[in-house]
């Protein structure tokens, strides 16, 4: 049935192109991005979770609790 749908509607193919090549361009941008990271940039932020100052509870923002 769906098939039978599918084939009436005309121009539904470039759908699965554009999408196709939407995941390709956002799949290469991503993968720009990792690669282009500065390693001091990926050591703080590996050492994030162990770091102190960072775990703490947050602070109540009225003074006065």
């Amino acid at each position: 049935m769906i098939h039978s749908i599918l084939r009436h509607l005309g121009g539904i193919e470039q759908y699965g192109i554009l999408s196709l090549c939407l995941f390709g361009a956002v799949f290469i941008g991503v993968l720009a991005w990792a690669l282009l990271q500065r390693k001091s940039h990926l050591d703080r932020m590996a050492q994030a979770p162990l770091d102190t100052e960072l775990n703490e509870p947050p602070k109540p923002l009225n003074p006065h609790e």
